[in-house]
């Protein structure tokens, strides 16, 4: 960026700076307000040539794209969260320490079994939470496909911990469900 381009930018942030901390506090509050707005001009300044004149539009449109990106990701958060609670919560139940280990054991080797298409679908689907378009979209394949991998990685998947439930371990319901 030339020095009349950052002047440039320098004269929209000043012209346009609390307009768009306005509209962050409206929407997140003042604590995230200057995070939005930081976030906003960052992106204006990494496109600073395809930012149109006037650039408020342009700005407030970017804060709000910023703004859904920041409860998209606390949204995973929170459920991270809870699904953390959830594990640890089982994970203290009265069985026997020895027995639970010996049940995650059988299921990371299960699930190591698996080949790395199968495996990577499975767990962008079932650990990652994501939707079986979103998870498709991640590995660039058809969603039919997906669902062919997702198929077979569980039934594969719940093969191998029957078999191991043979042996005194009982299958783990999370990875198959």
């Amino acid at each position: 960026m030339g020095q009349s381009e950052r002047e440039e930018f320098t004269r929209c942030w000043r012209a346009n700076v609390d307009r768009v901390h306005a509209y962050a506090v409206r929407h997140v509050g003042v604590n995230g307000a200057q995070d939005v707005v930081s976030e906003t001009f960052l992106h204006a300044w990494r496109r600073w040539s395809q930012v149109p004149d006037p650039a408020l539009p342009w700005l407030l449109g970017t804060a709000r794209k910023v703004i859904g990106n920041g409860r998209r990701t606390e949204r995973r958060r929170d459920a991270l969260v809870r699904r953390i609670a959830f594990l640890d919560e089982a994970a203290t139940s009265a069985e026997a320490a020895e027995l639970v280990a010996t049940r995650r054991h059988a299921a990371i080797q299960a699930l190591a079994a698996l080949n790395s298409n199968d495996r990577e679908a499975l767990l962008l689907v079932v650990w990652d939470g994501l939707t079986l378009e979103q998870s498709a979209k991640v590995l660039g394949v058809g969603l039919g496909t997906l669902r062919v991998r997702l198929h077979r990685a569980r039934t594969r998947l719940a093969a191998a911990l029957e078999e191991h439930s043979d042996s005194e371990t009982e299958e783990v319901p999370c990875l198959t469900d």
